[in-house]
């Protein structure tokens, strides 16, 4: 425990002054660590370097010792400096935990609004990653990876590295055989337990390591250079896309860290590029909501220096503001410069749990609202990323010139008011709530036969229901149902899935679902006497996400077609629910479109290329709670809307 008086700080000289952490030297790691600290002004700064760690535990046992008192620091910070101090020299540091008073919310207001260039300007960002398990990792071979990775030209994180490392090893056995033998040298090497370092699911990381001129890892006594870690990164997934290897862990921070690999590559990429600032502060919050943060504030303010200096919007930290205003008012200054995308991430689709204070209760509206997030207001606290159907019609989710957005932000900071076109009522909604069961999901056999029967009874209801009637487009009703389960085939994960390269070589979803009625819903199909086939398979066996290597090497073209087309409707309904509408209309609606007491209404919010589904609250003529973007057979133009007069337009508020 600290013996002396707690230290005690003096406010800094001006809103452009930081603090810097002089850390003394010692010849041994166990010495207590002595420091101090001293004030600069940022542009004219001595040089420093900036740590970026882990805080850990909201627990602080062990002493920092400085000149005129002493301060009390967590676990991991206190490995950190006794790794980094030299044993000859003192080494100049910024750490935030010490060179911010965290007593002070003024001070952290104005600290974290100038961290970016607290970064930036540092020499070099030193990345503590932790003490580890113990066991060194081989720092030869992993560098011998990296050059390789170099050498096949395997420098940035993109789709074609699958190609790239094909072209490389195809007909040369001795590329090939190396190639098979990347995954044993990365565990022999012991790399997995770098990017398993918790460091890489924190949120500030990120902006701590886009903004680094330098970023050195250090991993106890080890060191790595980041461009070495990012190359072996990126090898590590060319070969499992190039040949299905399983990737060195199973679990989940190895996407961490190819997600922070990933938005550096973006991040390095965009000044190249003309992007809207608006729009992109939400591929950061969708590639990074997963990351964990103590106050969900900073999931906003912790990207503050991802902004370009001619960015409009604001994001100002403010620590006197609730979860729920901050979250509000980026969406308002991402609405107000055009980008209605942001829509796109909110509704209850993506909600765990939901809550709305009382309409008629004129001490709720004064008080729980504070507290509320509109449902038109993404949720970036929650911990699952939905992967959308990537409805691509036109500009993805941008200005529509002809129907532009007429949105009024001038009510309450939670209504949000907007011209829509009301299209029609959901009267029908089937999910397959069974793809959620997590005793399923990780048995491929169990929920091929679930999947089975779930779009054969689907099928039976659209046969039912149609008879011998046309779809409202005059389609044929088969034919608008094969499109309405692929949401119509546009989206870039249908052209992935069936490895198409040029879009008029797109297959058509009526000869998919033709495929797959033959191979897996009918008796005799080839898929589906495969899986009884596994059913009655026993014993240790090799297999391909559960399924045995003899289905893989018997199947013939259209029993592979069949199985893709299988998995590929299976990442669709895990997050989209099939639905009718009263006019007959057809399509995938996001989670929570349930049909109860309250209506769902399929609508056009003017300026986007997408219709919505909205629950009508029934407490006024015009209140809405937004659940998601959906799919509508035959609907998808908002311009063919426009142009119906069957169709009702109005102003609405969606709260």
């Amino acid at each position: 425990m600290c013996t002396a008086n707690t230290y005690g700080y003096n406010a800094l000289g001006g809103d452009s002054f930081i603090r810097l952490l002089i850390l003394k030297p010692a010849t041994s790691t166990e010495a207590r660590i002595h420091c101090e600290l001293i004030e600069v002004d940022q542009p004219v700064a001595a040089e420093y370097e900036a740590l970026s760690y882990v805080w850990g535990k909201d627990e602080f046992p062990n002493v920092l010792h400085l000149p005129s008192g002493c301060l009390m620091i967590t676990d991991n910070l206190l490995s950190a400096l006794r790794r980094l101090r030299f044993t000859d020299k003192s080494r100049t540091l910024w750490v935030d935990a010490v060179c911010i008073n965290q007593s002070d919310n003024a001070e952290k207001e104005r600290q974290v609004a100038q961290m970016a260039s607290i970064y930036q300007n540092a020499a070099s960002v030193v990345a503590w990653l932790g003490e580890g398990t113990g066991t060194p990792f081989d720092k030869d071979a992993i560098i011998s990876l990296s050059e390789h990775a170099q050498e096949i030209s395997l420098r940035s994180p993109t789709n074609e590295n699958r190609e790239v490392l094909r072209k490389w090893f195809y007909g040369n056995p001795e590329r090939g055989k190396w190639t098979m033998s990347v995954s044993r040298v990365v565990e022999d090497a012991n790399f997995p337990s770098i990017y398993e370092s918790a460091w890489f699911t924190r949120m500030w990381i990120v902006q701590e390591t886009l903004l680094a001129s330098r970023l050195t890892l250090y991993f106890a006594v080890d060191t790595l250079d980041w461009a070495d870690f990012e190359r072996v990164m990126i090898l590590i997934h060319a070969v499992n896309a190039a040949i299905k290897l399983p990737i060195p862990s199973r679990n989940s921070f190895i996407k961490y860290a190819w997600s922070l690999v990933e938005v550096r590559n973006h991040w390095r990429r965009l000044s190249e590029r003309n992007l809207n600032q608006a729009s992109e502060i939400t591929y950061y919050m969708n590639q990074l909501r997963r990351r964990s943060c103590k106050d969900d504030r900073d999931r906003v303010f912790a990207l503050r220096g991802l902004l370009r200096d001619e960015s409009n919007l604001v994001i100002q930290p403010d620590y006197s503001k609730s979860v729920s205003q901050v979250y509000t008012e980026l969406t308002r200054s991402q609405l107000t410069l055009g980008n209605i995308g942001a829509l796109y991430d909110a509704g209850l689709w993506k909600r765990k749990s939901f809550h709305m204070p009382d309409l008629r209760s004129e001490h709720s509206r004064q008080g729980s609202w504070l507290e509320y997030l509109p449902t038109w207001v993404p949720d970036y606290r929650h911990g699952t990323t939905f992967m959308e159907l990537d409805i691509s019609f036109g500009s993805y989710f941008g200005l529509d010139p002809r129907v532009p957005p007429k949105l009024d932000l001038s009510k309450e900071p939670y209504r949000l008011s907007s011209q829509a076109t009301l299209l029609d009522i959901v009267t029908f909604v089937q999910p397959a709530l069974f793809m959620h069961d997590q005793s399923l999901r990780v048995n491929d056999i169990a929920m091929f036969f679930m999947c089975r029967q779930f779009y054969k009874d689907l099928k039976r209801i659209i046969d039912t229901s149609f008879g011998s009637k046309s779809y409202p487009t005059n389609e044929d009703p088969t034919t608008a149902f094969a499109y309405a389960l692929v949401g119509g085939g546009t989206d870039e994960a249908y052209n992935k899935d069936f490895n198409i390269g040029n879009t008029d070589e797109r297959p058509n979803p009526l000869s998919l679902w033709n495929i797959y009625e033959k191979c897996c819903l009918e008796e005799n199909g080839e898929v589906y006497q495969a899986m009884q086939r596994e059913v009655e398979m026993t014993g240790d066996r090799r297999t391909i996400r559960g399924v045995g290597f003899e289905f893989y090497n018997k199947g013939s073209g259209d029993s592979g077609t069949a199985w893709t087309y299988h998995h590929h409707l299976l990442s669709i309904f895990r997050r989209h629910w099939f639905f009718m509408s009263n006019d007959g209309y057809i399509g995938l609606v996001p989670r929570n479109t349930y049909l109860d007491s309250e209506t769902n209404v399929l609508a056009f919010i003017d300026g986007a290329n997408v219709p919505f589904v909205l629950r009508d609250l029934g407490e006024s003529a015009s209140d809405y709670l937004l659940i998601g973007p959906c799919y509508i057979h035959g609907l998808m133009d908002s311009e063919a809307v426009k142009r119906n007069a069957a169709f009702s337009g109005g102003t609405i508020q969606i709260i």
